[in-house]
């Protein structure tokens, strides 16, 4: 076992956090920790971490192991980006320098002292090359590559990076060091897609233990082979990856609330028994029944978390082309992000646009909204149609304003309704009284989803709408915009989420627009087929490339062999080469005859590929190039034939 956690407790005052946690993880197993936001997720990692901070119990790691740590957020970094990477592993740093050292003293020892320094080199050798010292440059390149830091910014300043690369520059640290054990807080926010698969692979194949929090279903999927939930207080342990736990859990919340509905049942009905004939003549059996009801185990009642409330309005009318792009180019300035979109989202239709970062997601939908101007051509939101934007960097939500001003100032609600309103959101009593710039991203994102109720737009803009929301509330947006009957267009990284929103995928790629008429899943296959298209043309134009380049080389082959003039009648008989000469000429023509044979065994199995007759003027063609082959080959045996007479004479 590398992590041993024996029923440890953490409480803040008189607010316990949990109690009895136990758990325990084995070498190379990857395991998910889940819970709503606030369950204590990362208390526990915090208590991992250190674990002199928790109130009871004992957490053990197995001695010797290095343990890795990614958490939300980021601390002070100095130096180029390739700089601070080169120093994340200060093991392979004080190890080079050491066996530096040793070298320049065995220059000037001998006898004894010669051998206990080289012994001393031994050691630290076979150190180095266990926690592969050799190869750390080229996993700080492929981390960081696979992270989307390509060579060009190696040398940028980490100190300017935004959040967000600090972040994922910290998780490439992490990774690089390639620790025995690994703790992963949301690892995958600020990762677009193609990092987020970049980094299930590299996990997979992470042979040390794993322990993450995650809100990423799709994620937990992938990577997951046990859940662990926090809930309530307590951590359960479920095998399988998330969607594995779900089916788990529900079976098992189903069976517990059967249980204890059945309890409290037959607790209400013998209380009413005792209460009837405690004073009577059953007076004996109401006791007897309340000694029974003294030595119930009770059950615990099921955990309802609360779940905030997002019914999206009716939407109204409006035109059916509700937005347009023509010929559009978007970017800023000389900089180019995507060119010639030409697309239509019409009502009712709900979009999902992806594309890797920096590739012009939020740029497109800002150029759509009229924020930015286009580089060329144009962008059309239909009549009456009434845009509901969710922007990442919340401009609707004034920092210095408390919850409630910011509602009533902005709709001039009653305070009594606005409370009802943030109520509804998960806000209660004094919470609406709290500056909305000390909120935690998960609670602005609930002010802006609310915002868009109210506001009644028929189509909805949203830019990372389920950043920072536990799962619970993912699947609550979820099932709001599935119900919604206006327009979608929806900028996400959460494939389960645009898996279920979803009925239309936009992937910006390669400075194109791309356009595909159906789910994630629908997509995945669309990509996958194009995938083995175009490997299947790239291996057609290989072997064509081939067949090309041995036939040139075949012809040039047969050109050097010394043609020979065709016998006639009266020449039949005669000898026309000497034995010197016919040992000369033969293995060149014997070589000739071998590949203009192999040639046509290729052009052979082309005849024979039905694909390649869908054209009759190709099918004509290889016809005629078989039929040539024939001739030359019958050709070279004839002078075969004449060569080996020679010889034979």
């Amino acid at each position: 076992m590398q992590l041993v956690v024996d029923k440890i407790a953490k409480a803040f005052g008189i607010h316990e956090i949990f109690k009895n946690v136990s758990f325990m993880i084995e070498q190379g197993e990857h395991v998910g920790l889940v819970g709503v936001n606030g369950s204590g997720k990362t208390t526990l990692l915090r208590c991992l971490l250190n674990p002199d901070w928790i109130d009871d119990g004992a957490i053990k790691f197995e001695p010797g192991i290095s343990v890795g740590y990614v958490q939300q957020g980021f601390a002070e970094i100095h130096g180029t980006i390739w700089e601070f990477m080169s120093e994340a592993c200060p093991e392979i740093t004080a190890l080079r320098q050491k066996l530096a050292e040793l070298e320049q003293a065995a220059n000037g020892l001998s006898g004894e002292a010669l051998d206990e320094c080289l012994d001393e080199y031994a050691r630290v050798t076979k150190r180095y090359e266990f926690i592969d010292g050799y190869n750390f440059e080229n996993r700080i390149k492929r981390v960081l590559i696979g992270l989307g830091y390509t060579e060009e910014w190696w040398s940028h300043e980490a100190a300017n990076l935004s959040g967000g690369q600090k972040t994922r520059l910290m998780l490439a640290a992490a990774l690089v060091r390639n620790p025995d054990f690994m703790i992963l807080d949301e690892p995958t926010n600020h990762l677009d897609i193609v990092m987020t698969q970049w980094l299930e692979k590299y996990l997979q194949e992470f042979k040390g233990g794993l322990l993450v929090v995650s809100h990423d279903r799709a994620f937990l999927d992938n990577v997951a082979v046990r859940i662990l939930e926090m809930e309530g207080g307590k951590l359960q342990s479920f095998k399988g990856n998330y969607s594995r736990y779900l089916e788990q859990k529900a079976i098992q919340t189903a069976t517990l609330e059967a249980a204890y509905n059945a309890q409290q049942d037959y607790i209400a009905r013998t209380e009413a028994y005792i209460r009837r004939f405690k004073a009577g003549i059953k007076s004996k059996m109401a006791r007897g029944r309340q000694s029974q009801l003294d030595r119930m185990e009770r059950l615990d009642a099921p955990v309802h978390n609360e779940e905030f409330q997002l019914r999206l309005p009716p939407a109204a009318e409006c035109a059916d082309r509700v937005l347009i792009m023509e010929d559009l180019t978007i970017g800023y300035g000389e900089k180019v992000l995507a060119k010639g979109i030409n697309l239509t989202l019409r009502r009712g239709e709900k979009a999902a646009l992806l594309g890797a970062n920096g590739t012009g997601k939020t740029t497109l939908l800002r150029t759509i909204l009229g924020e930015i101007q286009p580089l060329k051509g144009r962008a059309k939101i239909g009549n009456r149609v009434q845009i509901g934007y969710f922007s990442q960097s919340y401009e609707r939500l004034d920092p210095q304003q408390t919850l409630l001003e910011n509602f009533v100032i902005e709709y001039g609600f009653t305070e009594e309704h606005t409370r009802s309103m943030l109520g509804g959101m998960l806000f209660h009593g004094d919470d609406v009284f709290k500056k909305i710039g000390e909120l935690s991203g998960g609670q602005k994102a609930r002010l802006v989803l609310l915002k868009l109720v109210l506001d009644g737009a028929n189509c909805l803009v949203l830019d990372e709408p389920t950043n920072h929301l536990d799962i619970m509330a993912r699947e609550t947006v979820e099932a709001a915009l599935e119900a919604f009957d206006g327009t979608v267009l929806v900028v996400s990284h959460d494939r389960y989420f645009v898996n279920e929103v979803a009925d239309r995928i936009w992937e910006i790629e390669d400075g194109q627009v791309k356009d595909y008429k159906g789910n994630y899943d629908f997509y995945l296959e669309e990509k996958e087929k194009l995938a083995q298209a175009a490997a299947l043309a790239a291996a057609e134009t290989a072997k064509q490339r081939a067949y090309e380049e041995a036939k040139a080389k075949q012809q040039a082959l047969v050109s050097a062999v010394p043609a020979v003039p065709a016998p006639s009648k009266k020449e039949d008989k005669a000898r026309r080469y000497s034995p010197e000469e016919a040992a000369k000429l033969l293995p060149k023509v014997e070589l000739s005859i071998r590949e203009q044979e192999a040639m046509m065994g290729l052009l052979e199995k082309r005849m024979a590929d039905p694909a390649n007759h869908a054209d009759p003027a190709n099918s004509a063609a290889m016809a005629a190039e078989h039929e040539e082959y024939e001739t030359k080959i019958a050709q070279l045996m004839e002078r075969w034939e004449l060569l080996m007479e020679a010889l034979e004479e």
